[in-house]
């Protein structure tokens, strides 16, 4: 069987290119009371009224929750997301697991965590 070495390069640059085209892949969607941030390297900036949800999933994410919102639970997996809640937020419950997560929290900020995984922190700022 002979391999077309045309069709050998194209093959190859598919392959190349994969990783590319998964960078910035997901986003931020809505679903009833629930925000999901989900994917690669996305930034979200959270405000919402009344009561919700958020859930942060996949990779490298950055997302702010501004001051003033009130979140039910806030469920973050995934790797190396940074979440920032800002003074006068209000979170009845932070759950956390995978690998590398940061939750950076007003100093004196108070809710039920738990945590799961390795290297997970909780930050207070300021």
């Amino acid at each position: 069987m002979t391999t077309n070495p045309t069709r050998r390069l194209l093959c190859a640059t598919v392959i190349a290119l994969l990783p590319l085209s998964l960078l910035g892949c997901g986003g931020t969607s809505e679903d009833g009371n629930t925000i999901y941030v989900d994917g690669l390297n996305i930034k979200s900036t959270l405000n919402k009224a009344g009561i919700y949800n958020v859930e942060v999933t996949g990779s490298n994410n950055d997302v702010t929750i501004t001051s003033g919102n009130k979140v039910g639970s806030l469920d973050i997996t995934g790797i190396n997301h940074d979440v920032w809640i800002q003074s006068g937020v209000e979170v009845d419950r932070i759950d956390i697991s995978g690998t590398g997560n940061t939750v950076h929290v007003p100093r004196g900020f108070k809710s039920k965590i738990n945590r799961s995984g390795s290297n997970n922190v909780l930050k207070e700022e300021g």
